[in-house]
């Protein structure tokens, strides 16, 4: 898992959190342009601690079954 998977895995992180907490802010009938800086700072946070928890884990050799982060020596098996 290199640079480019996490690279990926902390953009689609991202993208995901930020939209769903942008429309959650909408639907509270929050203004559009606050609804937006509270989205993206707390998708930012979230990606941060996510990414952060997943390399930890995966320093320790431990692997997420829903992140379907397996290890590469399983493919060539």
């Amino acid at each position: 898992m290199g640079t480019k998977f996490w690279i990926l895995r902390a953009a689609k992180v991202f993208t995901l959190v930020a939209i769903l907490l942008f429309m959650v802010e909408i639907l509270k009938g929050h203004e559009t342009l606050s609804a937006l800086g509270f989205a993206l700072l707390w998708s930012f946070i979230a990606t941060a601690i996510f990414i952060a928890t997943r390399l930890y884990h995966s320093s320790k050799g431990r692997h997420c079954a829903l992140c379907n982060d397996t290890p590469d020596d399983k493919k060539a098996s």
